[in-house]
């Protein structure tokens, strides 16, 4: 069976993190590199024996492309990813998959309208205690869920904004929600289930830029559980991202994917100990954006490959990407009105 062939779109710093995962799932290949900038693009197609295109419609249009990875700007996601579907490639979308409800959806209808498939980065996933911990809470070893709560205590200094398309809203989206906090989002509307209502504020408090660099909200889930998110790009020096979930027969506590706390009634001898040593440290995003393991990525490039070999649909589809967003977007909708926003939301 001839490998897969990739098409990274976007030589930045998480095209390379793409390249170095596909470079390690052994019936997959990067074929093609594309980027505007000549000599970004060549550096990393270099890195990985393919050819450099510089436009995103022609790389789509090539023969020795499968599969598209796209990693450019969140803002620019739909018309790549578009694109990509209606020439019959299968898509694979950083996160967010987009930055608004109505180009996320744009997304999944070109790729179920091509049959192709359409999956969204949200690597957390792939890590064993995250699996351990959604089969728990799905077996209602918590009992009743209480509290889902999200903490992204993260750093950036200055520089990461200015003079770039983070922090901006056409581009980025949004700021430490919509690029940092997302993950863990994902994880907690993961755990939690769906969101009935949000209460968010935003506010702009250690950067020059135009979206937020702190936010917290508060939650109540569909099963009567509450939560609460707090993030920031302005907690200096930046800790691990951690998801709690609190039960009335149980408590795990999650960071960076890893658990670090499982105290559960039920929990026979020596679990407690098994799910405290799962997993390594893989690295983590909270003072440095390439402080992360290309690992989670391999692993959910290589369920990209195993859902194209097998004709299932990925692990993280474009449903699936989209929750976190419209999440995200209910907390902008409430901290722009004062109101309480109610999900589904309903954008314009």
């Amino acid at each position: 069976m001839k490998p897969l062939n990739f098409a990274i779109i976007g030589g930045g710093n998480i095209g390379r993190v793409h390249m170095d995962a596909i470079s390690h799932i052994p019936d997959a290949r990067v074929s093609v590199v594309c980027d505007v900038s000549q000599e970004r693009g060549c550096a990393l197609a270099a890195a990985c024996d393919a050819c450099w295109v510089a436009s995103y419609e022609e790389t789509v249009a090539r023969p020795d492309v499968d599969v598209v990875s796209i990693c450019t700007p969140s803002g620019t996601h739909a018309e790549v990813a578009v694109a990509a579907a209606r020439a019959g490639k299968h898509v694979i979308v950083e996160k967010p998959i987009d930055v608004t409800l109505s180009r996320v959806d744009q997304i999944i209808a070109a790729a179920t309208e091509a049959g192709v498939k359409l999956a969204c980065i949200f690597p957390l996933r792939f890590m064993e205690g995250v699996h351990y911990t959604r089969e728990a809470v799905m077996a209602g070893r918590l009992g009743r869920l209480t509290l889902v709560d999200a903490y992204i205590k993260w750093y950036r200094p200055q520089s990461y904004y200015t003079g770039s398309w983070r922090g901006t809203w056409a581009l980025d989206g949004g700021g430490a929600l919509m690029n940092q906090g997302i993950h863990s989002i994902d994880l907690l509307q993961w755990f939690g289930g769906p969101i009935s209502t949000i209460y968010g504020r935003t506010a702009t408090l250690a950067h020059e830029m135009e979206t937020e660099d702190t936010a917290a909200a508060v939650l109540t889930f569909d099963n009567g559980a509450m939560g609460v998110i707090e993030a920031t790009t302005a907690s200096w020096p930046g800790d691990e991202a951690r998801v709690e979930l609190h039960g009335d027969r149980g408590t795990i506590v999650l960071e960076q994917g890893r658990i670090v706390r499982w105290k559960l009634v039920d929990a026979p001898p020596g679990e407690e100990e098994r799910m405290l040593s799962l997993e390594g440290y893989l690295g983590s995003g909270a003072q440095d954006p390439m402080g992360i393991s290309y690992e989670l990525h391999r692993r959910q490039l290589q369920d990209m490959v195993d859902a194209i070999r097998e004709d299932r649909a990925p692990a993280v589809n474009g449903a699936e990407g989209r929750k976190a967003v419209e999440i995200i977007r209910a907390i902008y909708r409430s901290a722009k009105t004062g109101q309480t926003a109610h999900l589904p939301l309903v954008e314009s």
